[in-house]
């Protein structure tokens, strides 16, 4: 069993300090009743595309409270933040612990039709990797489109999303995690923020928990808030036992 918490809300405009207090509140809330707080992308600062607006020191700051809190509350915290390294911006889902950032991946599929490619590198691996004996496939936004990215020759056990998606194409939102949850016949989380931003987006919330056979089993609203859910391994294995449709993914199609 695993459990996960989501906290969607309305990010403050290159304000990482309330940002984080806004974590800390809901961290101290979920004490000792979650493994997982999961955030949307971008929760430090917002979606600032124009990264001279950024600073290392922000990065610095962020991912020190961050472990802060882990330390205080026990607990493991996930979602994207602006980083930099070597000279280059990176637009990285990192999961924090009390020792600091243990795992981390570079958003590879970045956002063209709002200049993302123009601020941002983009990332060149994608990161599987196991959290409390589940295997775990951190992703951001843009990248739910692109199924190649998690549609691998052995599937994850759970697929995360940290997302600013907008209202306009919420529809495809719910539509492509429920795709991504059933061609895998893994969980999905999907996590993104509300309200308004400097850039004139509109969003809508949203966030989901998906099963492995594609059904909501949670979805939030469109006002800032936080879920926990509990996944069972167990009953996502008898799911793929009695269907086991990835064995019949040919091979040679995956690269090694």
């Amino acid at each position: 069993m695993l459990r996960v918490s989501i906290f969607q809300f309305s990010t403050f405009w290159l304000d990482h300090k309330r940002n984080l207090a806004e974590v800390e509140v809901v961290c101290r809330k979920l004490t000792g009743n979650t493994d997982l707080l999961l955030l949307p992308e971008m929760f430090n600062t917002g979606y600032v595309l124009d990264t001279t607006k950024l600073s290392e020191d922000i990065q610095v700051e962020s991912l020190s409270q961050l472990q802060v809190l882990a330390a205080t509350y026990r607990i493991v915290i996930g979602g994207s933040i602006p980083y930099t390294k070597n000279g280059n911006w990176y637009n990285r889902f990192v999961f924090v612990d009390h020792t600091g950032v243990v795992q981390g991946y570079d958003k590879i599929q970045l956002f063209a039709p709002a200049g993302e490619k123009k601020f941002y590198s983009a990332g060149e691996r994608i990161n599987n990797f196991n959290f409390l004996n589940w295997q775990v496939q951190p992703l951001v936004c843009y990248d739910l489109r692109f199924p190649y990215l998690s549609f691998q020759y052995e599937s994850p056990e759970l697929l995360i999303y940290s997302a600013n998606w907008p209202i306009a194409r919420v529809h495809h939102w719910r539509s492509l995690l429920i795709a991504r949850a059933i061609e895998n016949q893994c969980y999905v989380v999907g996590i993104n923020r509300t309200g308004t931003d400097e850039n004139g987006y509109e969003y809508p919330g949203a966030s989901m928990v998906i099963d492995y056979n594609g059904q909501i089993l949670s979805e939030m609203g469109h006002q800032p808030g936080i879920i926990t859910i509990l996944l069972e391994k167990n009953d996502m294995y008898e799911f793929r036992k009695r269907l086991p449709f990835a064995d019949d993914r040919i091979k040679r199609f995956f690269k090694e």
